[in-house]
């Protein structure tokens, strides 16, 4: 369903006030006709001088509309195939492989960007931290959050997340030290077990309409079996707008899913399948 926003309200306001002006000036035109052709020439004349104005813009209207009309009925088909499937959990997990690290996207007024199911999500090393802090104790999984103060969670995130750097292709070890800044120092010892990984879907037939997808995965590196998997949609409802300088990624809206739109949202995925050891290590 199409929601009404306070602009749309404010519009409907206005032309709401632009039609008793122009149905003021019609009446005017009929009392000072003194004949009948007379009145309907004047009536057709104002009518016509205050349609004119406004033709260029109901015609923009119309097609907006029309297109977002289309653009939900697509969106919520794609949301039918969205969500949660944890095939796996495993419990006391000291530390993870993040197979791919979410990077900042600077097209966020681009139809085609990478990233636009995500452009809310934490970036570089701020995504890798996720993984580190605890999790705020909340009964609804939709207000969970993620902090850094150990004392008031008894959730901690993992002890370690390795990276592979992109540039000379070693594996890295991130921790984070007793003032939560994070650590980095080449990995020694096996490879996690447990990998994430992310794809963007990048559908043209979708991204027209400005509908946005993508995918976490948990992955076994040892047996190549996916544990679990989360499908996330957004959709912008401008359609791709940067009127007042919008930027249209960051107005995109997802599906109604438990974690389905934030900044942590692949960590507070993640955690419900490799729950992380409880014993404390920060």
């Amino acid at each position: 369903m199409l929601k009404m926003s306070g602009f749309d309200v404010l519009f409907a306001a206005a032309g709401n006030l632009y039609l008793l002006f122009a149905l003021a000036g019609i009446c005017t035109a009929l009392w000072f006709g003194k004949t009948l052709i007379r009145k309907l020439v004047y009536a057709v004349l104002v009518l016509a001088l205050f349609i004119a104005p406004i033709v260029p813009e109901i015609y923009r209207t119309t097609e907006y509309r029309s297109k977002l009309a289309e653009a939900q009925a697509l969106f919520e088909e794609r949301c039918k195939t969205a969500g949660e499937k944890i095939y796996k959990t495993v419990d006391g997990v000291e530390g993870v492989l993040l197979m791919k690290v979410r990077q900042y996207d600077a097209a966020q007024s681009n139809p085609m960007m990478a990233g636009a199911a995500a452009a809310h999500e934490s970036y570089g090393d701020f995504y890798i931290r996720s993984f580190l802090l605890y999790e705020r104790d909340a009964g609804n999984l939709a207000t969970r959050s993620l902090i850094e103060d150990t004392t008031t969670s008894s959730r901690p995130g993992y002890r370690f997340v390795d990276v592979v750097d992109p540039v000379d292709q070693k594996r890295y070890r991130y921790t984070l030290a007793a003032d939560t800044r994070v650590k980095r120092e080449e990995a020694a010892g096996p490879i996690p077990r447990f990998g994430i990984t992310f794809d963007d879907i990048i559908d043209p037939d979708e991204r027209k309409y400005w509908i946005a997808g993508s995918t976490v995965k948990v992955v076994d590196l040892r047996t190549q079996e996916t544990l679990a998997e989360f499908k996330r949609y957004v959709i912008e409802p401008g359609q791709g707008s940067q009127s007042g300088q919008r930027t249209p990624w960051l107005f995109a809206e997802g599906c109604n899913m438990k974690t389905s739109y934030g900044r942590d949202s692949p960590r507070l995925f993640v955690d419900q399948v490799l729950k992380p050891t409880k014993e404390s290590s920060k």
